[in-house]
């Protein structure tokens, strides 16, 4: 079907590519060289030399990067310094000098491979990635010791080119655009790296875990990256590539047509109002979730700050971070979700045991009540911004209400600091919580009690109810989200916020697949959250649909014994209804939402 040879990995940024091939520059390769013990000194002082200058490299970029407003790469490469200081690299390799009297740029390699080999032995996906950010400063730093050029200014690629190489530094990531490369295939890397988070704002299609990918490509060689798939075609014949620049069509073809489908506030038929959110991570992100028709942020995930770095966050770089959202957003609403993290994914700078079993141990709230100083500090960060815009703070993974009341305590303590210091923020902040086990789904009428608001997280609700990692494919066969034990938990948490008439809306995957558009709606919610780009699909079956249609089908589903049966009737429905919709997510398949 497509001539050429296909080489398979991982879709980490939606769009397809097609392109002459540019091979990046390998990884520095440094000769193990031994010195005399008389030459350590200038060995030690050439080592403080290429940090300072690499520092200074770094923040050139960084103040580039916050004047054109991407402030995300700003503060990752501010966060880049701080390791680049850090004493477990620079403090390490200084050491090795002296102890072993080898060259500078061979104790930074033995101390940069030590540190990514932790990582990389880490089970943690998200944590283990955070290598890349290790192996990028060690890269920078060796290329200043040894003289050589930065990746993208050796031979530097001609526009409409496909980078190629082992794998994307978030650095190169954020230099993608002026380079004129329009798409990127990695050997290494996953979907929650900063350079996949980077190239999915800036809408580059990109594929990482293509094994054999550097043997198999030639400098100028044609290649076709499909981010939306994760496959990448080495050397496709011209068929194959008429074929590839149809579907790329298609996929433009259909956007445009939802997004210029519907215009105004998203609303029924029969004029039932549906609010449609985004769920982003970096502030960048906000101005094109605004392009696709989102009406307010339904989830910030705030974790981007803390895991990468040696050092935790200051409050003012949380304040800083939030502010540019509330900004971009320009008066429309936010909601942070405060920090989930545990585990294995901890910041570099705390050490909590994670367990036998770190997703059912201490992660998001639990990790919050143990270290309540950093819990603090975000707390404040996110209040003092709520005077620059709407504002809402939605807690995760809250499984009762004791939880929620302790976590209502902290805030309220908060709040009366920065009252007595004279600080503005909003007084009459909302305070929400994420739905995210059986728990708190069948108890939402308790936790109303003390809640604002209710944000349902589908893909944990889906994976505790199961006790099925959605990470493990051995048991990625329970994960169904049309089960009818799921719908009976969402219409229980539905119909508890309900009573308490409290809003609720939902923030996980299920809210952005069109094929449970109707199901969603039809239980009774009315605001929707999900990734920018689906929502026009999202959208457009809202505009067509009235609301006694949905809920039939709901009720239907409500009524069948096994997930096969509700499967049937809703695609069944859905597919027949809606083709456009439902192609423009012909890449994500149901079991995986």
């Amino acid at each position: 079907m497509t001539a050429g040879r296909v080489l398979s990995g991982t879709g980490a940024s939606d769009g397809i590519a097609i392109g002459p091939a540019h091979l990046l520059v390998p990884p520095v390769v440094v000769v193990e060289r031994e010195i005399s013990r008389d030459l350590v000194p200038s060995e030690v002082a050439r080592l403080v030399a290429a940090v300072a200058s690499t520092d200074e490299q770094l923040a050139l970029l960084s103040v580039g990067l916050e004047a054109g407003h991407l402030h995300e790469g700003h503060l990752l490469l501010e966060a880049h310094r701080m390791m680049l200081r850090d004493d477990q690299i620079v403090g390490a390799a200084r050491r090795l000098i002296e102890s072993d009297e080898i060259a500078a740029e061979w104790a930074v390699r033995r101390v940069i491979d030590a540190i990514a080999a932790t990582f990389g032995r880490m089970e943690d996906p998200y944590l283990r990635e955070r290598g890349a950010d290790i192996e990028a400063i060690g890269d920078r730093l060796l290329r200043t010791l040894l003289g050589l050029p930065e990746v993208l200014a050796n031979h530097a690629p001609a526009p409409g080119t496909i980078g190629v190489g082992s794998i994307l530094s978030p650095i190169d990531a954020l230099h993608l655009p002026r380079s004129g490369m329009v798409g990127f295939a990695a050997e290494r890397g996953g979907k929650t790296s900063h350079a996949s988070i980077i190239l999915r704002a800036l809408e580059i299609p990109f594929v990482v875990g293509v094994r054999g990918l550097i043997a198999a490509v030639h400098p100028g060689g044609r290649l076709v990256v499909d981010g939306s798939l994760g496959d990448v075609i080495v050397n496709p014949d011209g068929d194959t590539i008429a074929l590839y620049e149809q579907r790329r069509g298609r996929q433009r073809s259909r956007l445009e047509a939802l997004k210029s489908r519907v215009t105004g506030p998203a609303a029924s038929r029969d004029g039932v109002r549906i609010e449609l959110s985004a769920n982003i991570e970096a502030p960048s992100e906000v101005s094109g979730a605004l392009e696709f028709g989102a009406e307010s942020v339904g989830l910030f995930r705030t974790e981007l700050l803390y895991l990468d770095r040696p050092e935790l966050p200051s409050e003012e770089e949380q304040f800083q971070d939030a502010v540019a959202v509330l900004t971009a957003l320009g008066g429309r609403t936010a909601t942070f979700r405060t920090l989930d993290i545990g585990g294995e994914k901890l910041p570099l700078a705390v050490a909590v045991p994670g367990g036998a079993n770190p997703s059912l141990g201490v992660r998001a709230m639990r990790f919050a009540f143990r270290r309540p100083d950093i819990f603090r500090t975000q707390l404040r960060a996110l209040y003092r911004a709520s005077a620059v815009g709407p504002l809402r703070i939605m807690f995760p993974l809250i499984s009762g209400i004791s939880e929620l009341d302790e976590a209502q305590r902290l805030c309220a303590a908060t709040a009366k600091e920065l009252a007595r210091e004279g600080a503005a923020f909003d007084r009459n902040l909302p305070i929400g919580v994420m739905i995210e086990t059986p728990s708190a789904a069948l108890s939402t009428d308790h936790l109303a009690e003390s809640s604002s608001f209710f944000s349902i997280g589908t893909n944990d609700l889906i994976q505790y109810t199961f006790a099925a990692d959605r990470e493990n494919e051995d048991v990625a066969h329970l994960y169904h989200p049309l089960h009818p034990a799921i719908l009976r938990l969402l219409k229980s948490a539905i119909d508890g916020a309900s009573g308490a008439r409290k809003p609720i809306s939902i923030c996980g995957d299920m809210a952005g697949d069109p094929a449970f558009t109707w199901v969603l709606l039809g239980l009774g919610l009315r605001s929707l959250s999900m990734s920018p780009r689906l929502i026009p699909a999202v959208r457009s079956i809202i505009s067509a649909s009235r609301l006694d249609e949905m809920e039939a089908l709901a009720a239907h589903a409500l009524t069948l014994r096994s997930e096969t049966a509700v499967e049937d009737l809703v695609l069944g429905v859905m597919r027949e209804r809606f083709p456009l919709e439902l192609a423009s997510a012909e890449s994500r398949p149901i079991s995986s939402s």
